[in-house]
């Protein structure tokens, strides 16, 4: 009795396992042959109700600067080939670097100026253009009266023109800016205009770099 017992258990056990081993295969369906480790191999794709769906890509946030420059390129072919000669003869150039440390040869020619910081304007500006502001501010020392100019914000910076003439790179840069003006005396005291009053300037400075110079600075040459 013990013995039949236990090998019909066994016969009973055994349909059980083919009936559970059937509802599995009819529920989780014939392998395909797919690693599941596969799966995370592809991380823009997910799925959802069976579905595969397409992930989007992040998109390369857009440079505000570099879309601008493009533009201008667009309606100016000239500039274009003027930056591509510059990039040519300098691979090290690259405008996005140029026109940030060009923003502050601006500010530093400002601020100098004011304080009629002589040495300070030397470090940014060519030989003839340094003479020409040192002459500038020996006026003023002169004068019983100067013209103080504070720098609020600089809105804009724009390549206007660039290319190479022999060795010499060059590029105008054009700076929106807003300043607030006023005149003072000896004493150092408000005479004249009002320093509340913020005015639009529109400035056009010339940079220059010899690119076969191992000096990376650029010199300003015209304002």
């Amino acid at each position: 009795m013990s013995d039949g017992f236990q090998y019909g258990d066994l016969i009973f056990l055994g349909v059980i396992a083919i009936f559970v081993m059937l509802r599995l295969r009819a529920m989780l369906g014939r392998d395909e042959g797919i690693d599941p480790k596969t799966l995370w191999k592809q991380p823009y794709t997910i799925i959802q109700q069976d579905n595969v769906v397409p992930f989007p890509l992040q998109e390369k946030p857009v440079d505000p600067l570099e879309q601008e420059m493009e533009a201008r390129i667009t309606t100016n072919p000239q500039l274009g080939e003027g930056l591509k000669a510059i990039k040519a003869a300098d691979s090290s150039f690259n405008f996005q670097e140029f026109l940030a440390g060009a923003k502050i040869a601006f500010e530093w020619v400002v601020d100098a100026y004011n304080k009629q910081d002589k040495e300070k304007l030397k470090m940014v500006l060519s030989e003839e253009r340094f003479q020409h502001f040192s002459e500038s501010l020996d006026a003023q020392a002169q004068a019983e009266t100067r013209l103080e100019t504070t720098l609020v914000a600089i809105t804009q910076v724009h390549i206007t023109e660039a290319g190479m003439r022999g060795t010499i790179a060059w590029v105008n840069v054009e700076f929106l800016s807003e300043q607030m003006n006023v005149t003072k005396d000896k004493e150092n005291k408000i005479v004249g205009n009002d320093n509340s009053v913020i005015e639009h300037a529109h400035d056009l400075f010339t940079f220059e770099r010899d690119v076969n110079s191992r000096d990376p600075n650029w010199k300003i040459v015209g304002t």
